[in-house]
């Protein structure tokens, strides 16, 4: 009798010793995690700085609103008969009405060699008024180089915007996809999910792209949670046993539509009309819970120095 209760003592001891270890062991873990989260977030804020004070050295440029006027007239020659326009065309208006809300956006502009100082792979910057979205955007030589590494090519989060090298610098590709980190605290494309709010939708129908002497304006026409299959997966052939990019065949925005429509019909947000292949389309991405998350401008204006 007094062996089966020793027996019991110690295999109670020995269970108390078990979930004691796993108490530690999980105390510990969890502290580990949590100093990981820690360290994670402390870099990510020191490089949201960093791309803070960037911004404030860069944006010094003044480019005065645009308007419209007649050509001038060489002295001594008649002037041909012209019809006068009825009106302002659809463009002037669309100028007009962004010139008055979002005059700052079109005067002050990023100075890309202070930009190229800082990192050679600039080629672009994006802001995206009244929202955390203010970064430039580069293009490395070594495909999805930025989504590992930083503005000052230390590796870790939360990496660059960027686009793939199926994508040209020059931004006027029909189909053109910028990626970034969909970062907790809201920095990098951590806030584009703010998109599938109606309201805030309308109060943030435009975002800017810069270039040198360029500045262009999109209006957001789709918003959707996608499976995480490339955008422009129709667009790549295997060769020697890799995928590589070989060409645009000029259907990606219609083939885009198709899988917003099938993947997430009920929630996602075309605007109507819908987008097509003439547009020139330029789709914000990032990942979240397996999915792919797009936001899909359409290029609505151009204005060139």
């Amino acid at each position: 009798m007094s062996g089966s209760v020793r027996g019991l003592s110690d295999r109670g001891k020995t269970v108390r010793r078990i979930v004691l270890i796993l108490l530690i062991l999980a105390v510990l873990g969890g502290g580990g995690y949590f100093g990981y989260l820690k360290y994670t977030q402390y870099k990510a804020d020191k490089h949201q700085k960093a791309f803070e004070d960037l911004k404030e050295k860069a944006f010094v440029t003044t480019t005065p609103v645009q308007t419209a006027a007649k050509p001038t007239e060489e002295p001594g020659t008649t002037p041909e008969p012209t019809i006068e326009p009825t009106g302002p065309s659809a463009e002037e208006m669309l100028y007009a009405m962004i010139a008055e809300k979002y005059e700052d956006f079109l005067t002050i502009r990023p100075d890309f060699g202070i930009l190229h100082k800082e990192n050679k792979d600039i080629f672009a910057y994006i802001a995206i008024p009244d929202t955390i979205i203010d970064y430039p955007v580069l293009k490395s030589e070594k495909e999805d180089y930025y989504l590992h590494y930083n503005l000052d090519h230390s590796k870790g989060y939360p990496g660059c915007l960027y686009i793939q090298n199926c994508n040209s610098t020059t931004l006027d590709d029909r189909f053109t996809i910028i990626y970034g980190h969909n970062m907790l605290n809201g920095t990098m494309f951590g806030s584009l999910k703010k998109y599938s709010d109606p309201d805030f939708r309308e109060t943030h129908p435009f975002f800017f792209l810069y270039q040198e002497g360029r500045v262009m304006v999109y209006e957001v026409v789709v918003v959707s949670h996608l499976e995480p299959e490339h955008l422009l997966s129709e667009d790549y052939v295997e060769r020697n046993g890799q995928w590589v990019f070989d060409a645009f065949d000029g259907y990606e925005t219609a083939r885009f539509l198709k899988r917003v429509n099938e993947e997430n019909p009920e929630k996602a947000y075309v605007s109507t009309p819908a987008p097509t292949d003439d547009d020139t389309i330029l789709v914000l991405s990032t990942c979240g819970e397996g999915r792919r998350y797009t936001v899909a401008g359409k290029r609505v204006l151009d204005i060139k120095d």
